[in-house]
This record gives C-alpha cells, structure tokens and sequence, in this order.
C-alpha cells in the first residue's frame, strides 16, 4: 500500500497527513456525492490553463490496476480521464471562508490531485459548482496560495511498531 502527502489547508492553517489510495477515492466519492454539483478538470501550471471537464460523477482510485479514472459528463457528453497512479504526487483539499454577495460567509472546498507525468505536473481539481457565481477562479487561486503545501513531506511506510517491553514500561509510569 503506497502513502502520499496529503495537504489540508483552512483558512492558510495547514497540515500535512498520510494518504492512501482507498481513503483519496472516498474522500473524493464523497464529495461528489454530497454536492449537487461537482465541477472537475485539470491545471497546467507550466501552460497557466484550465481545462474543465464537466460535472464530476466518479473517482475511482486504483492502486492494484494502477490507474486514478474521473468520469465526468459536458452537457451530455461523457469524458473519462486516466491518469497513472504511479504518476501520483500529492493531493490537497482547500477550505477557505469566502464572502458572497457582500454578505454571507460560505466555507468553499476545492480538492486537488497532482501527477508528475515526465517531469511535468497536472494537477486535477474538483470543485462544488454551487454557493460561488466563478468557481473556477477559486479553483485557480486556492491552488496559487496553497499548491505547495505538502511537497517537502516525506512518509516512512515502515509502519509503526511499539518496543517488546511495552507493557513493562506501561506499568511503570
């Protein structure tokens, strides 16, 4: 099972976790789910585009097979993009308090996935459609505030492991 940093920023509070394959396909799931509407796409930093896909309807995470698939539909049309886990960099998710109409305060989540496809970055992002009138623009600048949160993490895989005397030791505080 292979762990990768995942970035979770709040409002520039930031912290760094381990991630695996099935708990990114569920947290993703269940954004997707939750959200009437879910928009998804990529960013091309080096080519400073967007490319949106459409409205989000599965994430499936497959470490075994070896593929990260995002099957989204554009007014009726489905796209499904593949991406190799292996590529797998890091992934995010961003939650800032944006206030809309000069009045209400909404907490706006966006989650990112970045690949490193031959020494290039593709950075997918899925954003609720809803609660903001240009989601996109959240989309782009949450990435340019936080996107390198998480990239000097390192996680050792070894697992952890408690010392043979534990208990003794337990026993003596």
């Amino acid at each position: 099972m292979r762990i990768f940093p995942h970035g979770n920023v709040v409002n520039f509070n930031d912290s760094v976790r381990e991630m695996t394959a099935s708990e990114l396909e569920q947290l993703l799931t269940t954004q997707i789910e939750k959200q009437s509407a879910v928009v998804t796409g990529h960013l091309d930093m080096k080519a400073e585009a967007v490319y949106l896909y459409g409205q989000a309807e599965q994430v499936r995470v497959d470490e075994e097979g070896g593929e990260v698939i995002v099957t989204s539909r554009s007014e009726d049309e489905p796209y499904e993009a593949r991406f190799s886990f292996d590529d797998l960099l890091l992934s995010h998710e961003m939650h800032f308090d944006i206030i809309v109409d000069g009045e209400e305060t909404i907490r706006y989540p966006v989650y990112y996935v970045t690949f490193a496809q031959e020494g290039e970055e593709i950075t997918l992002f899925f954003a609720q459609k809803e609660g903001v009138n240009e989601p996109l623009h959240y989309v782009t600048e949450f990435w340019a505030q936080a996107g390198e949160m998480g990239r000097d993490a390192t996680f050792d895989t070894g697992g952890c492991s408690l010392p043979s005397d534990f208990r003794s030791r337990l026993k003596n505080c």
